[in-house]
């Protein structure tokens, strides 16, 4: 924008701003209100030291002192200024219209023109008419010069709606209408919403009314609008105009009305009317400007100063979510957020100049907050900092305030423009947090409107987690749906709602308001009272917990002054609670049901205070809600408002103090008795409010318990629990306890059935947002409720067969994919318990059957099951039905894909849960076996080009778009609401999924797919809406600053973790922190989120991405690592046990994984398999780092598990039958027939499950058969049948092959089968597709199979069958050759030489492979794979001269859509295909246009288009047209387009001559549509006209010239022909004219003179010849070469001689490459190593005695060995030639030699040989003669020295302890640290214990050893020797009796796995001998210890010395669980010092 335009808008805004002040004197402004303080829900004392917030009422007012500006400039505006404005409106009635007007909503009346507030306007609607006259009345007569008309906010979404015309009149005496015109106008525009406009006008008198007359709406000439609008009306003394117009080097400060544009809320200043405002432009790119606000400040800086301000990024300009150009003025550099209100200190120094940070971790600097990029465009942010965050500020003055911009990349030219408001200083402290529940802020993503850029688009919710009711406060009564708006127009609140609001998306049900009222005293006209309720309240005196939500209003509301409104929950009902003020007028309590008001009914006691009443707000199936009530006092009266239950009780207020009523409310969809026993269990009669309150306070405590989170910053643990608290909302629970309290009965009324049922329900949920990361964190956190809910969702599939993909409470139609499928899978692999076979039959129902989703509802099942089973995959072409109709049939077949992967998931869990070849086992696998397959199914719509990408495809196999009308950025074209960059990520795969890209970027997998998701974060990040217009996605999505990666949205949830498939795996850490840092910010203003959270799922995806988990293969249990957000979390599930995951030390720098320990052992990989989770007790312990390791998740075994294994492509399992088979007697030949003696065969191979014209069928007569006839032999692998019907299904069958078709082998047999569902047999047997695994050892390469029924006497009905192998199980040389002799058939004319040469290239590799006579069956396919690919790629020629389908243009721009228009009319009739969204910038292009014809020449174009009459914008549009780039000369033009209907179906012709005479050739055609903002037209078709009078003269002239181009047919033409210096004239030519080749005699032709003369034309001629060099040439004789030619090229010019394509060579090989045969070129390069499969040859353990190997891999495709399954680390044979290792002994040990002491010799303790190979491992020492006693008695050896013996550890080194991770409050601090002193135990390393860290049964045999030679030597001796490490150890415990020899024997693995509790106590029982009983433990006392128990006896008696005290108060000892270091510490002490034991008593 130019400095004169930008000086256009600032004039207007400012304006705004002075006519907005002039207007605020005596009039109360809505606004937001000002932040309260710096903390969410902030309990502490809050000091303000300074405010300003811009108003003119303001203490302090604001200076404009630029003191530093470079980089930037900008120009002071001319202001107009509104001068002595009349506010002496009369008070009786101060506006009225001349006519009863119908209005938009409540208050948008006549009465909003004088209230002094932008944000109300006068709204009438329903074509109000014009002229339109409003009166306005003064209480005396006034004498204005000037007046102002202030636009609505919303004008330029609706330029119709505008006043373009009016006239302003004056009198003193209007009943005698005599009416003096003061001043008119007429053709005015308006430039930006809520524009004012000022006019001056000449006057001498004095008038007491006034009428505005508006004539004319908008610039059409309709003179009876749909709409008028505009906002506001004054009248006043003059208008000023100040300011010097020209430019300054500073950016512009000034006070403003506000921002005229936020996305997500009202327009306008954050509090109050103004705001200030700095803008201006970057002219360098160091820009920086800082303006002094306030100065003579003396504030100091404590310790607690904080600052807090709003700001709010400007775009500049406005557009809507339907615009042309969504990113029209936005700025991807973010210039503007370089912008902070900065503070100056008494030193000089500023805010800027330091490190504080904000809430966020940002430092607080203009710079540091746009590098932060936290804010978001056209949206507030509340910043506020503690100042001591950087201690240096501590004791500072502040003395100014400041606003700065500052950049020091900036581009010139930028726009800056930015708003602030409510700068505070003040003092207040950190707050004190005693509840979990008080983190949470339920307003949280309230910041939200409907269908624009989202926060969150929350409701505020009060109730009990998954519960019954939600209790909402409202501000916003005019939307069930979105009920609760932290800022906007109706910011009122409006009463507390009951609610079960689904989504903004579903709706509503059972809804009711309550409200209060003080000054109503008149009851006679209580419906508008209530119906246009709305008392004003500011957020400070607002408090929103789950638990309770209280509001005290204004005390300047007109309806309930000071008022407080209070609701507390419990499941099904509450407790609201009304405190009226002492004195109150009246004391009323509002019931209003809203919807279906005069439906509802009311009905009380005799002393009314108990009630009922009813909502009929019905939806989806739901009934009538009961509710019933209960006051705490009796009311004076019931007033009802004439309508249903709508009124108000009355109450007596009191007059000197408060009147205080509380009303306890149930409700119940069952009936009136139940909602009265639901009050009566849950809320006890002498239970008030604030008992219940408690009650709901501990509930949300405990469930917010369940994670206990350590670390992390207030602003981290608001949203952590905010978030929790969302994700624990959802789902909502339809069940109502008909039972008691302590035996509950659980009952609900089905919204299916409409009946009352048993079970549990739930529902408000959309599986396709919600199984990504809620249902996951259910199944991780609470696995027990868990259970219930899931139960509830299953009841579904109980009640109506199917389970919906939305619920609410019944299935509503929404979103795409089954996902509940994965609900369950996941679910069930995570070990929750829930009734499985039901889920899986309700998966397997979605997985198998053509769904009701086609027939009586719309809301169950798949769609496109008819066909998608069989294809693969949904084309986006002719397919309708399913949400979302033909548009997302892309995302239809992507989530098939996952759901299949879920439902192969559960039957290999429940096929492993069944007897090994049972019948359920058999069929269990056949289905695990192929959802597994079809899993894969994804790969059908990857296409390999441009790098890579998922799209489209089309019914015939061809893609949606061209690689030239590809656009990844673009939403739509079968993307659901997102793009292919969003989609291109698919996780269930991720091995395959890099295979995929590896193969397409020609590199190896891991490193292509990181690429790929590189390019996607690193993108522009633009907002395309592609054909999915009007939707706000992609807006959210470009503001989350991730380039393409729109974490905004659930599509995109998961990509972050899917580097853990790549050589870069730490980037999950750097985008998943990237996110958690940046996208859920502004809590403190109703934010929290960017886009919308959708029933908690991305507030579940906050909670597990902060603990460092993902569920990203969901439907396995398996979980990925991520990083974690806090320095610890403890997971307490609801089954009591507990997971803990330690980071310690992560920060927003330390955020990258080196190292992680599970449970105690190391581990690499990137993920938790399902059964670590499962464990009772998890400890996951993190280190962390500041830079990415190069070893944690790094290889390819430590990725998440994946279908696919290996590095090739994805396996497809497909169906090799033919949808056209020829029926014959018998079987042969070289194509695929059938032989059968069933009718309607062709129905069972066309691709149909539902076929409206029947089925095949048998009839029973016989045993039906059919075989099929394979032209080559296939090995099929697996067959399926979909039934017609359950009654005529199959019984029982076999299934054969056979090489001739003669003799027979048997596959497989089949009996007693089903095909139908046990919930209802009569309907859901129903096509239904069964597959049928033949066993490996069955299967074969066969060509005929054959299927036979054992049908005599049932007739048998079948929709389809197939025969299912490998993707390349039919490939074939015949069906190559086949492939090939197809493309050689084609005719090169048809198709543009581009795409027919690609063609031929892959022609001749297809030939060569078909010739190499070792060529594998992979390659085989790839060839027929590439020849069907390149066949579709072909470009067809586009004659000119026939009709072009507007419909077939290859290139798009954005925003056009592919349509089809009904019932047209005009030129063409019926259905007409066209194009819609061309709008003004848009375009469309159409490929290889053919211009040549036999005859004539083009010279006209015709569109065939339609307009719409109201949208034709006749004065500026047109249609260019363009040949081969939109850059070129125009050839045509089409200008001032008219209408040609009412609507857009009526088509016309449109002719344009073309400027350019004569084209022939092959040309892409381009339109470019030009215009203002309309729609330029929809078009049909184009052709080009031809003038048959003209003749075209084309030339294929080389090294000459011609002299015409066109001549007139019938004429005669003279031609000459001029050479090029150097060369001759030809001395023959060739022409061809009128398609003919003319011959002598038809034509002469000159040498000397090179004239050609024909005599008569006719038709278009074409002259070839070829001018011959003037010199001899000189060929030489090596050959000239280029990628496709070669040739002999002359020394003296640049003739080519033998010009010929290269020749291929034999194919390329690891060493040679593929050269051409003629001239050597090398056409491709050696292969390197080609390997085809790698096998893996496992490790065989080299022992002592027998030899062994190294794991390796071998090649299919050549006799090399690799190390690595990628096959780039070759090995020779001698690396894997099997060898004896003598260091590994096995078979046991034995003593030799060993000798016992004696007085007289010594000892040897002998030489320890291995029994297996009998060599010396070790040899032995000798043992000291015995000393004699000196007298003759026994001598005694001491239990234990007499003291501690001497450590190195103790005395002076005691201060010293060196293991940091023990901290000094933990309860094993002393053990450790004492244990530590005396020698026992060490650590890891030097500065390392790991407390947690588990032993292993080596470690235990050391100690034990160690231990006992203390014990009994005052020292120990023993060191690491031996084979292994632990031989000494294990030797000296086995020689002195310590554990058995059988541990001689243990392997390596044996010895390094982790000990059990049982097995220490064991192994360290005989270490000591000690155990005096200190303790009474009684036999059996120990919990989980029985006597007989393995190792009872040893526990017990540790038990009762003091050595062991269990791990709860019951004494519980675990002894199957593993014993960590802080543990053995204790033990090992207590062992030791006996004085450390404990004592106590079990029994």
């Amino acid at each position: 924008m130019s400095v004169t335009e930008k000086c256009k808008r600032l004039i207007s805004g400012a304006l705004s701003l002075i006519l907005a002040l002039g207007m605020c004197s005596g009039v109360s402004v809505q606004g937001h209100g000002p932040v309260a303080g710096t903390f969410s829900g902030s309990n502490a004392e809050k000091t303000d030291l300074f405010s300003a917030h811009f108003e003119k009422t303001d203490a302090a007012q604001v200076k404009f002192d630029h003191v530093a500006a470079q980089g930037v400039c900008a120009v002071e505006p001319r202001v107009d200024s509104f001068v002595g404005e009349f506010t002496n409106y009369s008070s009786d009635d101060p506006v009225s219209v001349n006519k009863e007007l119908t209005y938009g909503s409540a208050g948008e009346t006549e009465k909003a023109l004088i209230d002094g507030r932008i944000a109300t306007k006068l709204c009438a609607v329903s074509t109000p008419g014009l002229p339109l006259e409003i009166t306005f009345r003064f209480s005396k007569g006034i004498q204005p010069k000037a007046y102002y008309l202030t636009g609505a906010g919303d004008d330029m979404r609706y330029p119709e709606r505008v006043l373009s015309a009016w006239k302003l009149y004056g009198t003193n005496d209007e009943e005698a209408e005599e009416w003096m015109l003061l001043d008119s106008h007429e053709g005015v525009t308006w430039q930006q919403n809520n524009e004012t406009k000022m006019y001056s006008f000449s006057n001498s008198q004095s008038y007491t009314t006034f009428k505005l007359v508006i004539e004319k709406c908008g610039n059409t000439p309709t003179t009876n609008p749909n709409v008028i609008q505009f906002s506001g009306f004054g009248l006043g003394e003059e208008v000023k105009t100040t300011g010097s117009g020209e430019e300054v080097n500073y950016l512009y400060t000034s006070l403003s009305e506000g921002p005229s544009y936020n996305w997500a809320a009202r327009s306008g200043a954050w509090s109050g009317v103004s705001c200030l405002h700095m803008e201006g432009t970057t002219t360098a790119k160091a820009a920086k400007n800082y303006v002094v606000l306030y100065d003579g400040l003396d504030i100091p800086v404590g310790k607690n100063t904080r600052l807090s301000y709003l700001v709010f990024p400007d775009i500049g300009t406005d557009y809507n979510l339907s615009a042309n150009d969504p990113n029209y003025a936005y700025d991807f550099e973010y210039t503007s957020m370089h912008s902070a209100i900065d503070l100056e200190f008494s030193d000089g120094t500023r805010l800027s100049n330091y490190k504080a940070i904000d809430q966020y971790g940002n430092v607080v600097s203009p710079a540091a907050q746009g590098e932060a990029r936290v804010m978001a465009t056209n949206n507030w942010l509340q910043i506020s900092t503690k100042l001591s965050t950087d201690p240096e500020l501590d004791g500072k003055t502040i003395t100014k305030v400041l606003a700065g911009f500052e950049k020091n990349d900036a581009t010139p030219g930028k726009d800056i423009s930015v708003y602030f408001d409510d700068v505070e200083i003040f003092e207040q402290a950190d707050p004190t947090v005693e509840n979990l529940a008080d983190y949470v802020n339920i307003l949280r993503g309230t910041y939200s409107t409907g269908n624009a850029p989202a926060r969150g688009l929350n409701v505020p919710i009060v109730a009990t987690p998954f519960g019954f009711n939600y209790w909402v406060p409202t501000t916003d009564g005019s939307t069930d749906n979105t009920p609760y708006a932290y800022s906007g127009a109706e910011a009122r609140f409006k009463g507390i709602k009951i609610s079960h609001v689904a989504s903004n998306w579903i709706g509503e049900s059972g809804t009711y308001y309550f409200s209060a009222d003080s000054t109503t005293t008149d009851y006679s006209a209580l419906r508008n009272a209530i119906q246009n309720r709305g008392s004003v309240f500011s957020h400070e005196n607002e408090i929103a917990k789950p638990y309770y939500y209280g509001v005290t209003l204004n005390a300047d509301d007109a309806a309930a002054p000071n008022v407080k409104v209070e609701v507390t929950p419990t499941e099904h009902a509450a407790v609201l609670r009304f405190t009226f003020p002492a004195g109150s007028a009246t004391c009323n309590i509002m019931f209003d049901p809203v919807n279906e008001r005069s439906r509802s009914i009311i009905e009380f006691n005799a002393d009314k205070t108990e009630f009922y009443t009813t909502s009929e707000k019905k939806a989806n199936g739901q009934t009538t809600m009961h509710i019933v009530g209960q006051f705490s006092q009796a009311p004076v009266a019931w007033h009802s408002a004439g309508e249903g239950s709508m009124g108000m009780f009355q109450f007596a207020p009191n007059k000197n103090e408060e009147t205080v009523i509380e009303m306890k409310v149930a409700t119940s969809f069952i009936s009136k008795a139940q909602a009265q026993h639901a009050l009566l269990m849950e809320i006890a009669g002498d239970e008030g409010f604030d008992k219940v309150q408690a009650k709901a306070l501990k509930i949300w405590n405990d469930t917010l318990g369940s994670i206990e989170v350590v670390g992390g910053s207030y602003h981290e643990r608001v949203t952590f629990y905010s978030n929790l608290y969302r994700a624990f909302v959802y789902p909502t629970s339809l069940a109502e306890n008909t039972g008691t309290n302590e035996q509950p009965h659980w009952q609900h009324y089905s919204p299916y059935t409409r009946k009352v049922v048993d079970g549990q329900f739930v529902y408000n949920n959309g599986f396709w947002d919600t199984f990504r990361t809620a249902w996951p964190l259910y199944s991780i956190v609470a696995p027990e409720k868990a259970t219930q809910l899931l139960d509830g969702l299953i009841q579904h599939y109980r009640e109506q067969g199917w389970i919906p993909r939305w619920i609410a409470p019944a299935g509503t139609d929404c979103m795409v994919g089954t996902n509940s499928d994965n609900i369950f899978a996941d679910a069930l692999n995570r070990g929750v318990t829930f009734d499985v076979e039901a889920a899986y039959a309700s998966a397997l129902r979605n997985g198998s059957v053509y769904s009701v989703n086609n027939r009586e509802n719309s809301y169950s099942g798949r769609a496109h099951m008819d066909g998608m089973v069989f294809r693969g995959y949904v084309p986006q072409d002719g397919v309708t039905g399913g949400w979302g109709g033909e548009e997302f049939n892309f995302s239809w077949s992507m989530e098939g894909s996952g759901t299949d992967f879920a439902i192969a998931s559960m039957a290999k869990y429940l096929r492993d849960e069944a007897e090994l070849g049972s019948e359920a086992w058999q069929k269990y696998n056949d289905e695990y076996l192929y959802f597994t397959a079809r899993a894969t199914n994804y790969v059908h719509l990857f296409n390999e080009s441009m790098g890579g990408w998922f799209r489209a495809k089309k019914s015939d196999g061809t893609w949606l778009q061209t690689d030239e009308q590809f656009d990844p950025t673009a939403q739509g074209y079968g993307y659901c609401e997102d793009n292919a960059y969003n989609y291109a990520f698919p996780p269930y795969d991720g091995q395959g999924l890099a295979n995929l890209y590896g193969m397409a970027r020609d590199r190896d997998g891991q490193t292509a797919l990181g690429d790929k998701l590189d390019e996607a974060y690193s993108a522009v990040g633009t907002a395309n809406p592609g054909s999915w217009t009007g939707h706000k996605e992609n807006w959210e999505g470009r503001d989350a600053k991730q380039g393409q990666i729109h974490m905004t949205n659930q599509p995109a949830h998961h990509i972050p973790y899917m580097y853990l498939y790549t050589d870069r795996p730490w980037r999950t850490a750097e985008f998943v922190r990237d996110t958690l840092d940046r996208l859920f910010v502004g809590e403190e203003v109703g934010q929290g989120y960017l886009g919308d959270d959708d029933n908690g799922e991305l507030s579940a995806w906050y909670v597990l991405s902060s603990m460092g988990l993902y569920p990203l293969t969901n439907g396995n249990g398996v979980t990925a690592i991520g990083t974690p957000l806090f320095e610890k979390v403890t997971i307490h599930r609801d089954d009591g046990h507990t997971i803990t995951i330690s980071a310690p030390g992560v920060s927003r720098e330390n955020k990258y994984v080196q190292s992680l320990s599970v449970n105690g052992v190391s581990q690499t990989a990137a993920y938790l398999s399902a059964e670590v989770l499962k464990s009772e007790r998890v400890t996951l312990d993190f280190e962390m780092g500041s830079t990415p390791s190069n070893t944690w998740g790094m290889s390819e075994d430590n990725m998440p598990p994946s279908i696919t294994e290996g590095t090739g492509r994805p396996q497809l399992l497909v169906d090799h039958t033919k949808t056209e088979v020829s029926k014959v007697e018998e079987g042969g030949g070289n194509e695929d027939t059938i032989a059968t003696n069933a009718i309607n065969t062709e129905k069972l191979f066309n691709n149909k499950a539902h076929d409206a014209n029947g089925y095949a069928s048998w009839d029973g007569r016989e045993n039906g058969y059919l075989i099929y006839h394979f032209s080559s032999p296939i090995q099929i692998s697996m067959y399926t049948l979909t039934s017609w019907d359950a009654e005529h299904s199959p019984k029982a069958w076999k299934f054969y092959g056979s090489m001739n078709g003669e003799i027979w082998t048997e596959l497989d047999a089949r009996s007693n089968q089903s095909f139908a569902w046990d919930i209802n047999p009569t309907d859901g047997g129903d096509k239904y597709t069964r597959p049928f695994a033949i066993s490996e050892k069955n299967q074969a390469g066969y060509s005929y199979y054959k299927i036979e029924f054992e049908n005599a006497g049932q007739e048998i009905y079948l929709a389809e069958l197939e025969l299912l192998g490998g993707e390349f199980a039919g490939a074939t040389k015949e069906a190559l050759l086949a492939a090939i002799q197809e493309v050689e058939r084609l005719t090169q004319a048809n198709y543009a030489p581009e795409s027919w040469n690609a063609l031929q290239t892959v022609l001749e590799s297809a030939k060569i492979v078909h010739e190499k006579e070792a060529a594998t069956h992979e390659e085989i396919g790839a060839a027929i794979s590439a020849l069907s690919n390149a066949v579709s790629s072909l470009v067809r020629l586009k004659p000119a001269a026939e009709k072009i389908e507007a419909v077939s243009a290859e290139i798009a721009s954005a925003g056009v859509k592919y349509e089809s228009t009904k019932n047209a009319t005009g030129e063409v009739e019926g259905t007409v295909s066209n194009l819609g969204g061309l709008t003004p910038g848009s375009y469309v292009g159409y490929r290889c246009v053919d211009f040549d014809i036999p005859k004539g020449s083009f010279s006209t174009i015709i569109l065939t288009y339609a307009e719409k009459n109201n949208d034709a914008d006749v004065e500026n549009s047109k249609v260019t047209v363009h040949l081969d780039n939109l850059n070129s000369e125009p050839i045509a033009e089409f200008v001032h387009i008219e209408g040609t209907g009412n609507e857009w179906n009526t088509f016309r012709e449109l002719t344009a001559d073309l400027k350019q005479k004569g084209i022939t050739g092959v040309h892409d055609v381009y339109l470019k549509f030009h215009g203002a903002t309309k729609p330029v037209m929809n078009l049909h078709s184009l052709i080009f006209g031809v003038d048959d009078t003209q003749a075209v003269i084309a030339a294929d002239l080389k090294h000459l010239s011609g002299d015409k181009t066109m001549v007139g047919i019938g004429d005669k033409l003279e031609y000459t022909l001029t050479a090029e210096e150097g060369f001759e004239l030809p001395d023959t030519i060739v022409i061809v004219m009128d398609g003919k080749t003319l011959g002598e005699g038809e034509y002469t032709y000159s040498k000397e003179t090179g004239t050609i003369v024909i005599e008569q034309v006719t038709g278009n001629i074409c002259i070839s010849a070829e001018a011959s060099s003037s010199h001899e040439h000189s060929w030489s004789n090596e050959w000239s070469k280029n990628e496709t030619h070669h040739w002999h090229a002359c020394s003296g010019c640049d003739e080519k001689n033998d010009v010929g394509t290269h020749t291929p060579g034999a194919a390329a090989t690891e060493k040679d490459p593929q050269t051409c045969t003629v001239c050597g070129y090398i056409i491709a390069p050696a292969t390197g190593h080609i390997h085809h499969t790698t096998t893996l040859v496992p490790a065989v353990e080299a022992t002592c005695v027998d030899m062994g190997h190294r794991a390796y891999y071998t090649c299919s495709g050549c006799s090399k060995l690799f190390a690595n399954e990628n096959a780039t680390e070759e090995l020779t044979e001698a690396d894997v030639t099997p060898k004896t290792d003598p260091t590994n002994h096995v078979g046991g040990t034995e003593i030799r030699d060993a000798k016992d002491a004696t007085y007289t010799e010594e000892g040897y303790t002998g030489d320890t040989y291995c029994l297996g190979c009998g060599n010396k491992i070790a040899e032995g020492h000798a043992i000291p003669k015995l000393t004699p006693a000196p007298t003759p008695v026994l001598p005694v050896i001491p239990s234990k020295p007499a003291q501690l013996p001497f450590n190195p550890n103790a005395g002076s080194n005691v201060s010293k302890f060196p293991f940091a991770d023990v901290p000094s409050d933990s309860w094993y601090y002393s053990s450790v640290k004492a244990a530590w002193e005396n020698g026992l135990i060490d650590g890891v390393t030097a500065n390392e214990f790991k407390p947690n860290a588990t032993l292993t049964v080596a470690q235990t045999i050391k100690l034990a050893a160690a231990l006992h030679q203390l014990d009994r030597t005052g020292e120990v001796s023993l060191k690491n020797s031996g084979a292994n490490w632990y031989d000494s150890y294990v030797n000296y415990a086995v020689v002195n009796g310590i554990i058995e020899k059988d541990y001689a024997n243990y392997t390596k693995a044996q010895m390094n796995a982790p000990v059990t509790r049982g097995e220490f106590v064991h192994i360290f029982h005989g270490a000591e001998s000690d155990y005096k009983a200190v303790n009474q433990v009684a036999d059996n006392a120990i919990p989980d210890v029985k006597l007989g128990d393995k190792c009872a006896d040893e526990i017990y008696a540790f038990y009762r010395a003091g050595i062991l005290t269990g791990s709860d108060k019951q004494g519980t000892f675990n002894p199957d669980s593993t014993i960590v270091r802080s543990e053995v510490a204790a033990i090992l002490l207590r062992m030791y010092d006996a004085s450390t034991r404990v004592q106590f008593t079990l029994k």
